[in-house]
């Protein structure tokens, strides 16, 4: 966890401004949820922020506002829903109780953050005012006490997030009419190039527009960069006992972590320690090359551990897919997983990483995709990620209902009595497998004609193929009847290769057994 004061205005040497670290942590790739809980808006706090707001149009994105002391201007509220920024507005109908917070809470699968203060969203609140404001950030369900903290934060203010709070409403065009017919909120009023602010804390301050925007925000610090105020320097300790910790992390990485993040309740304290002196000098960029080159080599996690963690998962789930593709589609030129529901299936969890892959890499789900170690690992295999429609009459929309009966024919095989055979045409099996037979050879009926699509013909061919079936109906019959005529000669040669009297109390035997 590292604690951050953000305090503007006295000092004005401080590194961290609050609406830096805002704007930063809406176009940053570690959170994806956004809730802002605060007193008062002003045109030029929303103003700020929009750009940003805009960007992270996939994340989830909400403001909770007051409409307390006249404090939230009208125009601020027009911008949050011109641009379709969820909001709510906090309306205390009945006793008088101010709505007061100034909240802001940033949450992802591997980082979240809360800066909690005095700052209100305006101008004079980011920029201008003496203001007081704490960032905490933590590394998302391995640090205890910052989950804790932001699950205390959420159960107090459960009924706003959840919407069930009788004083909460949401914006929109007429409400904002209403509130401001009822006194509730306040205009900005332009005159000339300057805007009368007026954002609640100050009353008489004014901007030049064109000013406003020369101070850009975004420049704020990423959670996984933050810095200690420690100076790290190299020395030739680092450079003697190398050798040594290298050889006890190989053996670590081998034995008890192969993620190779070395964790600190180990028994090792020292291999701990020289694992963060490393990773203190890779941060620095002051490990050297010869070093750095070793470490890399022993596949030392460059990056923080968390990430280490997620490429050895993704490792694995493709060393699977290799197995896959070796034992089921080695003869083919290219690499492709059905996708289906049915949990039975030895497909199932390959074919659902393989979407959720395939959703990574449309940036429709996280991590972010990396395009150059998962792409090229992925195009060494030549997967198809989109199996184009123009080859036959079956999309990929119905791609799960066709490997259920492709599963389907591959159990009815299972059965050592279907051995050689297809299923009777009166079943719905047998029904879909001449279909598809039909579709392959001759194509569908109409002027239009399409044909079972290469992928699908190449994942049938190979549970026929196992199976001795042929995909034209006279071959198989031709086998068929070929196997029938070997089984009845093979009879014929275990007769006679019996006894003659064995022969004949056979046949008394089998004409007993006809008289009856």
């Amino acid at each position: 966890m590292q604690i951050d004061f953000i305090g503007h205005g006295l000092n004005k040497k401080n590194k961290l401004n609050v609406g830096d670290q805002i704007a930063t942590s809406l176009k940053s790739n570690h959170f994806d949820n956004f809730i802002a809980f605060v007193a008062f808006t002003a045109l030029s706090g929303v103003n700020k922020l929009l750009p940003f707001l805009k960007e992270a149009k996939n994340k989830k994105i909400t403001f909770f506002v007051g409409d307390d002391n006249k404090g939230t201007s009208k125009q601020s509220l027009e911008m949050l829903l011109e641009n379709n920024i969820e909001t709510y507005i906090y309306h205390q109908n009945e006793e008088y109780v101010t709505y007061h917070p100034k909240l802001f809470l940033f949450e992802g699968k591997t980082h979240s953050r809360i800066i909690i203060g005095s700052t209100n969203l305006t101008n004079s609140g980011f920029l201008s005012n003496i203001e007081a404001n704490i960032q905490l950030d933590y590394r998302t369900e391995t640090d205890k006490q910052g989950e804790k903290l932001l699950n205390d934060i959420k159960t107090y203010f459960e009924d706003i997030i959840n919407l069930t709070n009788k004083n909460l409403f949401k914006l929109d065009k007429e409400l904002i009419e209403k509130y401001d017919t009822m006194g509730l909120l306040y205009s900005q009023l332009k005159f000339g190039s300057e805007v009368q602010s007026n954002d609640g804390e100050n009353p008489n301050e004014k901007f030049v527009i064109n000013e406003f925007y020369e101070n850009e925000f975004g420049n704020g610090v990423e959670p996984n960069n933050l810095l200690s105020n420690k100076k790290v320097s190299l020395s030739q300790n680092d450079f003697d006992i190398f050798p040594i910790f290298l050889e006890r992390y190989k053996s670590y990485k081998l034995n008890v972590k192969s993620t190779g993040a070395v964790n600190k309740n180990t028994e090792e304290k020292d291999l701990y320690n020289w694992y963060r002196r490393m990773k203190d000098l890779i941060r620095e960029d002051i490990l050297p090359y010869e070093l750095a080159s070793q470490l890399k080599d022993a596949g030392f996690p460059f990056g923080n551990a968390q990430e280490a963690q997620i490429r050895f998962i993704w490792n694995s789930n493709f060393d699977k897919l290799l197995e896959f593709k070796k034992k089921e589609q080695q003869h083919l030129n290219f690499t492709y997983v059905p996708n289906t529901k049915n949990k039975l299936s030895p497909y199932y969890e390959l074919g659902s990483w393989c979407v959720r892959q395939k959703r990574r890499r449309n940036n429709l789900d996280t991590p972010t995709w990396d395009c150059n170690y998962e792409e090229e690992k992925m195009k060494s295999i030549n997967y198809l990620w989109e199996v184009p429609d123009n080859f036959g009459v079956i999309s990929t929309a119905n791609d799960e209902k066709w490997t259920d009966r492709l599963l389907e024919l591959d159990e009815y095989y299972e059965d050592t009595e279907n051995t050689n055979t297809i299923p009777r045409q009166k079943t719905n099996l047998g029904k879909w497998l001449n279909e598809q037979i039909t579709l392959k050879l001759t194509g569908s009926r109409g002027k239009n004609k399409r044909f079972l699509h290469p992928i699908r013909e190449a994942l049938l061919g190979e549970i026929l193929k196992k199976n001795n079936i042929e995909w034209e109906r006279q071959k198989q019959v031709e086998r068929e009847s070929i196997i029938k005529l070997i089984e009845n000669w093979k009879k014929v040669e275990i007769w006679d290769s019996k006894p003659l009297i064995e022969q004949k109390n056979k046949v008394k035997k089998q004409k007993k057994k006809s008289a009856k």
